[in-house]
């Protein structure tokens, strides 16, 4: 199980950790966003620090409808306690955890200021 916390302003966030080009892994928090279909989300300048892998040039739909065109990386985030290899997008200035990396796992919040945040592999 992956636990985290929902914030003042009602954001559920996990904490994740990130493998940098060297193997070592890096703390982040990442918002679960569900209006994200991608893995994750991660801000360009963390993608430059942590050295990942590029890809390609993708467009992206936003929220608002607009797109976006953004680079694509591959990364390997610790999930669940196990490497799992996923593609990020860089985008923005917050980590986000989008429905892909969600998909296989039942999710709960209590969204309340501290409320629980969890994440399950469904069995």
């Amino acid at each position: 199980m992956i636990a985290g916390h929902v914030s003042p302003s009602l954001e559920p966030i996990v904490r994740l950790h990130i493998e940098d080009s060297s193997g070592q892994t890096q703390a982040m928090d990442a918002i679960i966003d569900t209006g994200f279909s991608g893995y994750m989300s991660v801000p360009p300048a963390a993608v430059a620090k942590l050295g990942l892998k590029w890809i390609l040039r993708a467009d992206s739909q936003l929220a608002d409808g607009s797109f976006v065109s953004a680079d694509v990386y591959t990364a390997v985030v610790i999930w669940n306690g196990k490497p799992r290899s996923i593609t990020v997008q860089a985008l923005g200035i917050h980590y986000l955890v989008g429905v892909q990396m969600l998909a296989g796992h039942d999710v709960a919040m209590r969204v309340t200021d501290g409320g629980d945040v969890s994440i399950e592999s469904i069995p």
